[in-house]
């Protein structure tokens, strides 16, 4: 699919990080992370910004172990997968998220941006880091 809305997702147990294209799908940009725990909030928020945005692809990054195997965190991931897929107006794919967080704390913290900062940013930012490893993905596939 050669989507140009597309909504990253980062998805964690208390905060989930958002990151999205443009309208034109040349720009990315982190959005408001998601502040919840329980998971048809989590999806029904997402579902509202997929929605406001006119999203046409929604992407969740999938903590894979190091084998690419599902671990207990990736199996909880898949099975949120499969409840916000049910959700969506639009398709869902997923992309490997191994150290996208680490990543994110890096570019803030070469930002120059301070630790409590940084926590502040670094879901979304994470999500950031899964939608440009996706964009990438398909362009290497294209």
């Amino acid at each position: 699919m050669n989507a140009r809305r597309i909504l990253a997702v980062d998805f964690g147990e208390r905060r989930t990080g958002l990151a999205a294209t443009d309208w034109s799908g040349t720009i990315a940009v982190p959005l408001p992370r998601i502040e919840a725990s329980d998971e048809a909030a989590v999806i029904a928020a997402i579902v509202a910004v997929v929605r406001e945005r006119e999203t046409e692809l929604v992407v969740l990054g999938m903590p894979l172990a190091i084998d690419g195997g599902l671990g207990q965190r990736a199996q909880r991931t898949a099975q949120f997968r499969d409840r916000l897929q049910q959700a969506l107006p639009c398709p869902l794919a997923t992309q490997d998220e191994s150290h996208s967080t680490d990543e994110a704390h890096e570019l803030l913290k070469a930002g120059g941006l301070k630790a409590k900062r940084r926590k502040e940013l670094a879901d979304s930012t994470a999500a950031l880091v899964i939608l440009e490893r996706y964009r990438a993905a398909q362009h290497r596939r294209s």
